[in-house]
């Protein structure tokens, strides 16, 4: 599952939720900032590289 930033123009602060909660938090006036698919952080790509060295 993919995860999402989002900010809000009146929260100083921005959020991490799953991307099927955007809709939600869009409704309240939640705006996508970044979308990070949970496979493509810097670990994932350590464990990938590493298991094709075989």
């Amino acid at each position: 599952m993919s995860r999402v930033t989002m900010t809000h123009p009146e929260v100083d602060q921005q959020i991490e939720v799953e991307e099927v909660s955007v809709p939600h938090y869009q409704a309240s006036g939640w705006q996508v900032t970044s979308r990070q698919d949970k496979t493509t952080t810097a670990a994932a790509k350590g464990r990938r590289r590493k298991g094709s060295e075989g």
